[in-house]
C-alpha cells in the first residue's frame, strides 16, 4: 500500500472519530437532561420535544467547527507523538467540552459558574474522547513508526 493511500485513510479514520465524538458530545447531554428529567420530575418526554430536524443539525455543524480549534492541536499532537492512551483522550473531550461550553455565547444558555454544570459538561466530554479514541485514537500515530503496533 503506498503512503499516500495510508495518509488518507488514516484522515479518513481521523474524520469518522472526529463526527462521532461530535454526534456524542451532542447526544449524551440530551440524554443526560432527559433521563434527570424523567427520574426527578417523572417526565420522560423530554426527547420527544427536541427539535432532531432543525436544531441538532445546526448544533453538530457549530460544535464541529468551534470543538476543532480547540481539540484540532492535541489531534495533531496524538498523530505526531503516537499518544493512544484511553486517558489522554477523554481528558482531552473534557477540557474540550469544558472551554467550549464556557466562552461559547449560547452554546449552553449562558455559563453561571456551578461545579455540577461543569461536570456534565465534563461527563459529556469524556464519553466524546473516548468514542473517538474507539475509532481513531487507538492507532495514532501509526503511520509515524514511532511505537509499532
Amino acid at each position: 500500500m503506498s503512503r499516500l493511500v495510508a495518509w488518507s485513510q488514516r484522515i479518513a479514520t481521523i474524520a469518522v472519530g472526529y463526527v462521532a465524538a461530535v454526534l456524542t458530545s451532542i447526544l449524551v447531554p440530551v440524554l443526560l437532561i432527559t433521563l434527570l428529567e424523567g427520574i426527578e420530575y417523572g417526565n420522560w418526554s423530554l426527547v420527544f420535544t427536541f427539535d432532531w430536524l432543525g436544531s441538532f443539525p445546526l448544533a453538530v455543524l457549530t460544535v464541529a467547527v468551534c470543538a476543532l480549534l480547540i481539540v484540532g492541536p492535541a489531534i495533531f499532537l496524538a498523530e505526531r507523538w503516537s499518544f493512544r492512551g484511553w486517558f489522554y483522550f477523554a481528558v482531552t473531550g473534557a477540557i474540550t467540552s469544558i472551554a467550549f461550553g464556557v466562552f461559547v455565547p449560547g452554546s449552553a444558555g449562558g455559563f453561571v459558574f456551578n461545579p455540577g454544570f461543569l461536570g456534565f459538561l465534563a461527563t459529556a466530554g469524556s464519553a466524546a474522547g473516548s468514542v473517538y479514541w474507539l475509532l481513531a485514537g487507538r492507532k495514532s500515530g501509526q503511520l509515524m513508526n514511532r511505537n509499532p503496533g
